[in-house]
């Protein structure tokens, strides 16, 4: 398996360092430690990344976007099945944010 510093990381996927740390910390993203301590993550970090990013740009709180990825098993990034699956469970929100606008 692919392992990732947090620098390649944050360059591949367009979030910041910090906010890598942060994801870390509410449990969007899991890192191993290097025997330095360094974080190290998996490759398929990016695929979970860009699930968040989207969530994020339709509105959803960090802890709702959580939730979601918690129905994955072992903590897998999302596969296009599982944005669709997650992804109806939203529409109604979606819809409601869409009426407000208009």
């Amino acid at each position: 398996m692919e392992l990732l510093t947090i620098g390649q990381v944050a360059q591949r996927s367009g979030v910041a360092a910090s906010a890598l740390r942060y994801y870390e910390q509410q449990g969007l993203v899991e890192a191993s430690r290097a025997p330095g301590g360094a974080r190290r993550f998996p490759r398929s970090v990016l695929r979970r990344l860009a699930f968040v990013r989207a969530a994020q740009n339709v509105g959803l709180s960090l802890p709702e976007i959580r939730e979601a990825l918690a129905t994955l098993p072992d903590g897998r990034s999302p596969t296009a099945r599982d944005w669709a699956r997650l992804s109806r469970g939203w529409r109604d929100r979606l819809d409601a944010q869409i009426a407000a606008l208009v």
